[in-house]
């Protein structure tokens, strides 16, 4: 595939999520939810607590991709059109409603571990922490390794212009996976159990990713700068005694 092809299918792919994606107030809403929960189990508020809300995020959104990809399959029941509609119509659709799903996660897990995501850089720094981790998850390999590019610290570390630069690429090779688990999906039964099972297995590793980069970052932000030790002031000079 041609890479100007290949890009206009990931800016596609990119609009159309980000058209469906949740209000960041019901998103917000959603994770104070679940950290309520968890701070009810543990009976106080803790970093273990934060852990506990986390995981029950990742619960939430895994149901709710899996359920996506059984009903995006079951078209393949109707035989003709429907085998049609499930290989592409239904592939693009449940590509598109799980990068929803996945981002919202990563947005709803960056507000439990203490980010603002009211603010437009957080959005989109989980946008792409959701896109790069569903890649790995989905390829197996490692996105910045494929795209030829050296690996920043962390995804957060850049810049406004660089995140949707390579959110466009990421998308790009998340574009080329609905061609693959198509086929799979005009299989009936089969594609309705593929589709479910895949969905929420691929959307528990894209949470644990998120997890673990959210709790790294949550460290480098409470860990101090080295700081330059600050020089001792030198002795105050005795005041000399004036002659008399």
């Amino acid at each position: 595939m041609p890479e100007s092809e290949e890009q206009s299918q990931g800016s596609q792919l990119l609009t159309a999520v980000e058209r469906i994606l949740a209000s960041t107030d019901s998103l917000v809403a959603l994770a104070q939810e679940h950290l309520r929960r968890a701070q009810a189990r543990a009976g106080e508020d803790g970093p273990a607590t934060r852990d506990a809300a986390a995981e029950s995020v990742v619960q939430h959104f895994s149901l709710r991709t899996a359920i996506t990809g059984g009903l995006t399959a079951a078209p393949a029941m109707l035989p003709g059109a429907g085998t049609l509609l499930a290989v592409a119509g239904g592939a693009l659709a449940d590509m598109g409603l799980m990068l929803k799903y996945e981002v919202e996660m990563a947005l709803v897990l960056s507000h439990v571990y203490g980010f603002d995501i009211t603010q437009q850089e957080e959005r989109q720094l989980a946008f792409l922490l959701a896109s790069v981790s569903a890649y790995d998850a989905k390829s197996g390999g490692n996105f910045f390794v494929d795209v030829a590019q050296a690996e920043s610290v962390a995804v957060w570390r850049y810049t406004p212009r660089q995140v949707s630069k390579l959110l466009v690429s990421v998308m790009a090779k998340l574009a080329l996976f609905k061609v693959s688990k198509g086929l799979l999906r005009a299989l009936p039964l089969v594609g309705i159990a593929v589709g479910s099972s895949l969905n929420k297995v691929l959307t528990q590793r894209v949470g644990e990713r998120c997890i673990r980069e959210l709790k790294t970052r949550r460290q480098l932000v409470k860990r101090p700068s080295p700081a330059k030790k600050a020089a001792k002031p030198p002795p105050a000079k005795k005041a000399r005694k004036k002659a008399v």
